[in-house]
């Protein structure tokens, strides 16, 4: 491991973009750094190696952070393949707000840990075989060794030792009391009276080989001694330091990130191959779905609903500005021309609808509104002055071409420099971009049209009521 560590920190420290590098010395747990890795368990396994990089400010590399720390997590796992089989890489930027877990997460739920813990191998196998996915692991981490003593129930009684008694000697063998507390200037030490154990030195705790047994004796009610080897059948495995419930079941959680790809597009291709190996599981194990993908589809149901509330609500004003259940279906069919512009701009640079386009989605349906409502006014004003129901749809759309245009090219104009700088917010900006285009051009032919379609022929002189 050290020199593993040594090789790494001569990669890192010799990245230009980096303004410091400090490898984190003892670093035992994959938690031990803080938002490392806030999902893992704990584990007493020593074989982690973190290191800490700061980087430079922007406008001293030639590209974005996110950019560089994907270049380096390709360039780190290339090591790692080539000189450290089976080794597990995590990269994770350092943020000012809370952890949110990481954007792809499996949870996996039943009833035994060995069990789940077979399963997390398959789906992790499955998701590291899947295009754009790293960074695979569960939260588990590394198994702790664990020794597990059964008694031998035959030698017991032959020697006249109950399992109540033998059970006493052992956790006062294998476990350590705490019998007082030493003051210091600068802290309280707590004095603990057990066992020390040459592979857990000054530490409590119990033994962690077989061979350690042989320092422990058993003694029997007439004060003999006796080997504790002779009293117990020692089994070597591995279990979790700690065991994760969801609603009352243990549950284990396969994490990933995405690169390259939506997280959506992820589990397009994951989903069906999962749901084909749920049915070779064992009766009361199941997958759950969690990270980004939950927290997407719990945002975009609350979104949605959202969004019909307030369309119910637009088109409720609607009907008592306008007093005519007619005019405000006209003016509310502005809304599908804007979303068929947005659709086709999607469509045509293989965008993935996200919470920023839903965000822009619902600010260009209100541009889109005013649209209509200002060319349904406008009309309105013409029927009044006499003119006929044809006459007063084509003057109004005439007479509002020119602004309606001249608003919609202004601001698509000024949101192009944000769609090309930042693919952060591209999204948000294409949507409106593209459906200002559509809804601008088809209200000048579908507006006028369901005008004279629906507006009542005896209208006019000021009454456009239904």
């Amino acid at each position: 491991s050290h020199a593993v560590a040594n090789d790494i920190g001569a990669i890192l420290r010799d990245k230009p973009y980096f303004q410091s590098v400090v490898k984190l010395v003892g670093l035992k747990s994959p938690f031990a750094a803080g938002s490392m890795a806030a999902n893992l368990q704990p584990s007493e396994a020593e074989n982690f190696i973190g290191f800490s990089a700061i980087f430079r400010p922007l406008e001293e590399r030639d590209a974005p952070s996110y950019e560089l720390a994907e270049e380096l997590r390709r360039e780190l796992s290339a090591y790692l393949e080539e000189n450290v089989a089976a080794a597990q890489l995590l990269v994770v930027p350092e943020s000012s707000s809370p952890s949110m877990g990481d954007p792809i997460e499996i949870q996996l739920i039943g009833a035994d840990m060995d069990e789940l813990l077979r399963l997390s191998r398959e789906v992790q196998t499955l998701l590291a075989n899947t295009q754009g996915v790293v960074d695979v692991r569960d939260n588990i981490g590394m198994l702790k060794p664990q020794l597990a003593l059964q008694p031998d129930r035959e030698a017991a009684n032959f020697f006249g030792i109950d399992h109540g008694d033998l059970a006493s000697q052992l956790r006062i063998a294998f476990s350590s009391d705490e019998v007082g507390t030493f003051v210091t200037a600068d802290d309280n030490i707590d004095i603990r009276l057990g066992t020390e154990w040459p592979s857990r030195p000054g530490e409590a705790g119990g033994p962690r080989s077989t061979e350690e047994l042989t320092r422990v004796r058993a003694f029997t009610q007439d004060g003999r001694s006796i080997a504790m080897q002779q009293l117990l059948k020692p089994t070597h495995s591995e279990s979790a330091i700690a065991i994760s419930h969801v609603g009352g079941e243990r549950a284990l959680t396969v994490m990933a990130k995405n690169e390259g790809r939506t997280v959506s597009e992820v589990f397009t291709d994951v989903q069906p191959q999962l749901d084909e190996m749920q049915q070779q599981w064992p009766s009361g194990y199941r997958a759950v779905i969690g990270g980004e993908a939950a927290d997407t589809t719990e945002t975009f149901s609350s979104a949605l609903l959202a969004l019909v509330i307030a369309v119910v609500l637009v088109v409720g004003v609607l009907v008592i500005l306008f007093s005519s259940f007619r005019q405000a279906f006209i003016i509310f069919a502005t809304m599908p021309l804007a979303i068929i512009g947005s659709a086709l701009g999607f469509w045509a640079f293989d965008l993935t609808f996200s919470f920023f386009a839903m965000i822009g989605l619902v600010s260009l349906l209100g541009i889109a509104i005013n649209n209509g409502i200002i060319m349904v006014d406008t009309m309105n004003s013409f029927l009044k002055e006499g003119m006929s129901i044809p006459e007063a749809a084509a003057a109004g759309s005439a007479r509002r071409l020119r602004p309606l245009l001249t608003t919609a090219i202004t601001t698509i104009i000024g949101l192009v420099p944000l769609a090309v700088s930042s693919a952060f917010y591209r999204p948000l900006t294409l949507v409106i971009i593209f459906g200002l285009i559509s809804v601008s051009v088809l209200a000048l032919f579908v507006v006028p049209a369901l005008y004279v379609l629906l507006t009542p022929a005896d209208a006019g002189e000021g009454k456009v009521l239904d």
